[in-house]
């Protein structure tokens, strides 16, 4: 009785590691539906291979993530440099805040996503994907809410980016980009 218990539990956590998503313990994420993940994805996808500036692909507020906005604000125009200040309270043994940007108007969002594109011009051809437990862990400790499906990453050559979507009118939009990093670096 006991090895088949034992069989059964080897089988479940083989079936959580191959077919699920490893969420670290603490952290409260809720999925979303296939439909709204499969078409958030797909948005994605098509907002970073398309050369044209996507504007329907935004959040009325998209936030850019304290690493992402401390690794484009030496290359931002003034129009992203006074956009709407957001600040990260980073947990630790000290906590410390870190900014990041809310880009809240048209021409904040284009400022943003072309600067975004020249900065890593390997994002068009990003894989997404799932997001495993370490860019979970990140995202986490960088937001004061519940973490809601889409969410997804986007992987390139050298760097891995979240992105956290929104539902607005029935429609998937970008909410939350970040850059996965060594929160640490953002101490100041």
């Amino acid at each position: 009785m006991k090895v088949a218990k034992l069989l059964i539990l080897i089988l479940l956590g083989f079936v959580s590691f191959a077919y699920g998503q490893d969420i670290p313990a603490g952290v409260r994420y809720k999925k979303a539906s296939d439909d709204i993940n499969n078409r958030s994805k797909s948005a994605l996808e098509s907002a970073l291979t398309d050369s044209n500036f996507p504007s329907k692909f935004f959040a009325s507020a998209t936030v850019v993530g304290p690493t992402l906005w401390k690794a484009l604000k030496p290359n931002s125009d003034q129009t992203l440099i006074n956009s709407k200040p957001v600040i990260a309270i980073i947990p630790g043994k000290t906590s410390f805040a870190a900014e990041g940007k809310a880009m809240i108007a048209d021409n904040e969002r284009k400022a943003f996503w072309k600067l975004l594109r020249a900065r890593y011009s390997d994002l068009r051809s990003a894989k997404v994907r799932k997001a495993k437990a370490e860019e979970i862990s990140y995202f986490w400790a960088t937001i004061p809410f519940d973490i809601d499906e889409p969410f997804w990453v986007i992987e390139t050559s050298g760097d891995r980016f979240i992105a956290n979507f929104e539902i607005e009118a029935g429609e998937p939009r970008l909410f939350w980009i970040d850059l996965v990093g060594d929160l640490e670096k953002l101490r100041p």
